[in-house]
């Protein structure tokens, strides 16, 4: 069952739509050799950039996960498809090619954050004008207006659609920090990148102290304002990269602090401690070459109880934080 759910997220996710996207593409202009409305046409150009979008397909899948890989990728297919655009000399072409053009510009939409995604957008148009304008082929100036509002509207309304799904599916709304799963995600990354440039990483697993005597003494909208103003304390006190914050609880928080020594997130915990309207306990630990994910959340987890035991050993009396009511602009 695992495997199968696996094989699920590697298909909807970024790298299994765009290789399957680009095979499908494929497949369509090598048939296309074989249905072809006009048989004398060049075949080259066909072969050339159906094989083309094969290969992408297969880098798509074999290169490593970095950032600029996938767009690159479909950056390629887009020249490629705007080449097949201007080498087509009938109306059907026109309208297939641009069709996948804007099946290419959908796909940066949904796949890609606004940064990467617009630029492919604004390539997508440029490529299909320009290959337009290049063809052989004779076409009125609406289908041209036809494929640019389709694609402009198109990738506009699944771009925000998209990108607020994600929000919500990745977001906790109370806090604003990120959900379980993608905090697990992000601290997979972060360990990866630290093992690959020796870089420090820390992990703060921290939670509020006494939490139910808040809820209890002041309800549970003070409670949620507790915490709101937590991850808001703890976003305005990095000095250098920013912290990642993640919800995985009631009270429940894991801060991951990225080039951190023990020094470093030993003062980050001492300066938002000290500047939080309620008392919270932290356990710390920094990435070691051979943790895992799981090792690290363990080991950040035992170091909080042992700072919740030794606050308790220390403090005969709860934080008077706890009980007073504080306002939300102090």
């Amino acid at each position: 069952m695992g495997s199968v759910d696996a094989s699920i997220r590697w298909f909807h996710g970024t790298r299994g739509l765009l290789a399957v996207t680009l095979a499908v593409m494929a497949v369509i202009v090598f048939a296309a050799l074989r249905w072809s409305v006009n048989p004398l046409a060049s075949a080259v150009p066909w072969l050339t950039v159906g094989t083309l979008l094969v290969a992408l397909s297969g880098l798509t899948v074999l290169l490593p996960e970095r950032p600029w890989v996938r767009p690159l990728i479909l950056a390629l297919a887009i020249v490629g498809l705007g080449v097949l655009l201007a080498a087509c000399r009938t109306a059907e072409g026109l309208v297939s090619i641009s069709l996948a053009l804007i099946t290419a510009a959908q796909l940066a939409a949904f796949a890609f954050p606004a940064s990467q995604a617009v630029p492919l957008v604004a390539l997508a148009l440029a490529t299909t004008t320009a290959g337009m304008v290049a063809a052989p082929a004779v076409f009125h100036p609406m289908t041209w207006v036809a494929v640019t509002v389709m694609t402009v509207a198109s990738t506009s309304l699944l771009g925000y659609v998209t990108h607020r799904l994600r929000h919500y599916a990745t977001t906790d709304d109370l806090t604003g920090a990120l959900a379980r799963r993608t905090l697990l995600e992000s601290l997979a990354t972060l360990l990866h990148e630290s093992r690959r440039t020796g870089a420090a990483l820390a992990v703060v697993s921290a939670d509020v102290d006494d939490f139910k005597l808040i809820n209890d003494t002041r309800g549970h909208l003070a409670g949620d304002e507790v915490l709101g103003s937590l991850v808001a304390t703890w976003r305005s006190a990095e000095h250098g990269p920013p912290p990642v914050i993640g919800r995985t609880g009631g009270d429940e928080f894991i801060v991951l602090l990225p080039g951190y020594d023990d020094a470093r997130a030993a003062d980050w915990v001492a300066r938002t401690q000290a500047a939080s309207t309620a008392p919270w306990s932290a356990g710390v630990v920094v990435a070691g070459s051979n943790d895992t994910v799981h090792d690290l959340l363990h080991r950040a987890d035992v170091s909080l109880y042992a700072a919740k035991r030794a606050r308790r050993r220390n403090c005969a009396a709860p934080d008077r934080r706890l009980s007073e009511p504080h306002s939300p602009s102090a």
